[in-house]
């Protein structure tokens, strides 16, 4: 007999932003109930990881229109869908069948799609016990990420919802909270500066493409500091060695041009910036959120980027800049007017929500659900 309650949280290495979102909510939980034994994976398999990390980084690269193809015809095409996914979670559903046997898990959670599907084979054929969660990290819903085999689907915007019950109607799919570590929440600007080594009179615009810096991150960069000397950018270059050295080989003064490699100084950067572009969104975009900044999708990449653009500038969250001078324009507008800054913090702060509530909630509706081996929260 267990002792305590088992959890797993899994994900997989294509990007961060998935692997963060697992991180994040393990950490709430281990906090929420110490008594549990949370375990996170996040791989497939070193073979699938590799498979699945380098031909998206190579596809986003060198041919992002085909990526954007592709995601669209997954969504206008859900009989092909249907086909594509019962294949790759049977693929990934073997992967998982020692873990989760070994386990034996009273919730299971996923970050990750093709993860997810692996999870809906397991339950097809009996061999996934407890509760199953699929949580979304995008704000645009594709077929992959919907498995009506799991027990819910969290997505993020109510408009996320209804693309989830359009994909599979008979899905438990509700609006949660993002998945976001503690560290983003609303913050201070100037001692984030300070810390940062950013300028104080600024408008500082923080500038990202995820950790692989998909997109046209140059002629982004081009846009906001045509935006005129007000404006101190700071770019994430993420594992992009050769983005930052192209940035720092400009010359440009740190008063204007701060192009940083992998850092673990996200949180930070995002509570001293006014703005944060991004060219994916994804994570960093409800991090963004979450910290109550402002986000502008900038010439936003095919596909989730341009999706999930689509429906946060609908729910009031972002701005979409679909050509380098809506860049600028909308850098010029922000630095003119600190004002327009608190809107979106106030609807941001609507839509960071309460994670550890959601948890809670979650908890109970495990406790209903499964004869137990302890509580996962004190009754």
């Amino acid at each position: 007999m267990i002792g305590s309650p088992r959890i797993l949280v899994l994900s997989a290495p294509v990007g961060e932003g998935h692997v963060a979102a697992a991180r994040a909510l393990a950490a709430r939980m281990r906090a929420l109930w110490p008594q549990a034994r949370v375990r996170e994976v996040e791989s497939v398999g070193p073979r699938r990881d590799a498979l699945l990390r380098e031909s998206y980084a190579l596809v986003m690269r060198t041919a992002p229109g085909l990526y954007g193809l592709a995601y669209d015809a997954l969504t206008a095409h859900p009989r092909a869908a249907e086909l594509l996914k019962a294949r790759s979670g049977r693929g990934i559903g073997r992967v998982l069948v020692p873990l989760v046997a070994a386990e034996r898990p009273r919730l299971v959670v996923s970050t990750h799609p093709m993860v997810s599907g692996g999870l809906a084979w397991l339950r097809r054929r009996g061999g996934l016990p407890g509760r199953a969660v699929a949580v979304a990290t995008d704000a645009a819903v594709h077929p992959f990420w919907v498995w009506p085999e799991l027990d819910e689907t969290w997505t993020l915007l109510p408009g996320s919802q209804r693309q989830a019950l359009g994909i599979a109607p008979t899905a438990d799919v509700r609006v949660a909270p993002p998945a976001v570590a503690a560290a983003f929440r609303p913050g201070e600007r100037a001692p984030a500066r300070r810390a940062s080594g950013l300028r104080a009179d600024a408008c500082v615009v923080l500038v990202t493409g995820g950790s692989l810096a998909f997109g046209n991150l140059g002629r982004v960069v081009d846009a906001v500091l045509a935006a005129g000397p007000a404006v101190q950018t700071v770019v994430l270059c993420g594992h992009d060695d050769r983005l930052a050295a192209r940035l720092a080989a400009r010359g440009l003064p740190r008063a204007r041009l701060v192009p940083l490699r992998w850092t673990d100084q996200v949180p930070t950067l995002v509570t001293a910036a006014d703005l944060v572009l991004t060219t994916a969104g994804g994570v960093i975009a409800t991090e963004a959120l979450a910290a109550g900044r402002p986000l502008l999708f900038a010439l936003p990449v095919a596909g989730h980027g341009r999706a999930s653009a689509t429906l946060l500038a609908e729910a009031g969250l972002a701005t979409v800049c679909p050509r380098p001078v809506d860049v600028t324009a909308a850098v010029q507008a922000f630095a003119a007017d600190p004002a327009r800054l608190a809107p979106f913090a106030e609807r941001a702060e609507l839509f960071r929500g309460d994670l550890d509530a959601e948890l809670r909630a979650l908890a109970r509706r495990v406790e209903q659900g499964c004869v137990g081996t302890g509580p996962l929260e004190p009754l």
